[in-house]
C-alpha cells in the first residue's frame, strides 16, 4: 500500500463512521432517559461499528509501518498499544478508546439483554468527540509519513 492509498483508504474509513455516527444519533438522544431493547441494541451496534472502524484505520497505518499486527490471538489490544507506543494516538486517548475496545469485547460475547444501559451511555455519549480526536491524530500522523 502507498501513503496515498493509506491516505485513501484513511479518508473513506472516516466517512463510513460518520455515517454510522448520523445513524447512532438518529437513535441516540442525550436528553431521553429510557430506551427499549431494540434501541439499545442498535446504539450499541453503532458504538461497535464505529470502533471497529477506527481499529482497522489503525491497523492499516501500522501495516504501512511494516509493525506485525497479525490477527492472532490479542491482536486486538496490540493494534492500541502499537498505535500508542509509535505516537499515533497519545497516552490519555488510548485510555480512552480502550473502554470502547472492552465494551467491543463483551458486546461480541454476550446477550444485548446483559449490557446494561449505564455502561453503554457514556461511551454514546462521548463518541463524537472521539471520534474527532482520533482524526486528529490521524491526520498528524499521516503528515509525518
Amino acid at each position: 500500500m502507498t501513503i496515498d492509498e493509506l491516505k485513501q483508504y484513511t479518508e473513506n474509513e472516516f466517512r463510513n463512521i460518520d455515517r454510522i455516527l448520523d445513524e447512532l444519533f438518529t437513535v441516540f438522544r442525550h436528553e431521553d432517559g429510557e430506551y427499549t431493547l431494540a434501541e439499545q441494541a442498535a446504539i450499541s451496534t453503532y458504538i461497535m461499528n464505529a470502533y471497529s472502524a477506527v481499529e482497522s484505520i489503525l491497523k492499516q497505518m501500522l501495516l504501512y509501518d511494516k509493525l506485525d499486527v497479525g490477527d492472532a490471538p490479542g491482536w486486538h489490544e496490540k493494534v492500541l498499544r502499537k498505535a500508542g507506543e509509535i505516537g499515533i494516538l497519545p497516552p490519555e486517548l488510548l485510555h480512552t478508546i480502550s473502554k470502547y475496545l472492552s465494551f467491543r469485547n463483551y458486546f461480541i460475547y454476550t446477550y444485548m439483554f446483559n449490557i446494561k444501559w449505564e455502561d453503554m451511555k457514556p461511551l454514546a455519549e462521548g463518541i463524537k468527540d472521539l471520534i474527532a480526536q482520533i482524526r486528529s491524530e490521524t491526520d498528524e500522523y499521516l503528515q509525518t509519513i
